[in-house]
């Protein structure tokens, strides 16, 4: 009994390890351009054999879910901190920077969901549960006659949405810090024609 222990243990290392391997080899692929890679890409990557990843995750969701978690981790800290603004606008002004900086390092890994999501349930659903959350942050903020519900409110969802940053950032090649102030300008002038204070 004990001198199995230790074989339990090295197998469950070995495993805990592929399984890391695997995560971390889809993710340069996505971050390297390739939106799908397929199991043999990933497999090679990772340098194991492809019924190895399959013994891991059972198919690319599994892998996809694992992704987002990591991705979660690392970025929820900066979505939820304190607002150093006591006034709604200016934490508005702050969400939109906090989420032009995740968009900045987790663009590649947005864009594959969008491609994904026709494919997969498991991702139209993260997809949809994402939007879902970035409404209700905004509502957080923004008074009972700006929120998403609302005309305004719409707009400045738009405004403040992955595809209004992308379409700033990538297409019109806007530099980082241009692509924050495009967007600030947009919600401003959307307040300004909205009466708001």
């Amino acid at each position: 009994m004990d001198a199995a222990q230790p074989v339990d243990d090295g197998r469950r290392a070995r495993g805990d390890a592929n399984r890391a391997r695997i995560i971390q080899a889809m993710v340069e692929l996505v971050a390297a351009g390739d939106p799908d890679p397929n199991a043999d890409a990933v497999a090679e990557k990772a340098g194991l054999s492809v019924r190895t990843v399959f013994r891991h995750f059972e198919d690319k969701d599994a892998i996809f879910h694992a992704i987002d978690d990591l991705l979660v981790a690392a970025y929820q800290p900066l979505l939820t901190a304190p607002y150093r603004s006591a006034h709604w606008k200016g934490q508005l002004f702050e969400l939109i920077a906090r989420r032009c900086t995740i968009n900045e390092a987790a663009a590649v890994f947005r864009i594959s969901a969008v491609m994904e999501r026709y494919r997969s349930q498991f991702i139209a659903g993260k997809y949809r549960r994402l939007h879902a959350g970035e409404k209700r942050m905004l509502d957080a903020i923004l008074p009972p006659e700006l929120q998403t519900s609302t005309k305004a409110g719409r707009a400045i969802l738009i405004a403040c949405s992955f595809d209004t940053w992308r379409l700033l950032r990538q297409d019109e090649e806007l530099s980082p810090e241009d692509t924050l102030a495009a967007i600030r300008q947009l919600v401003e002038d959307i307040l300004v024609q909205a009466g708001a204070q």
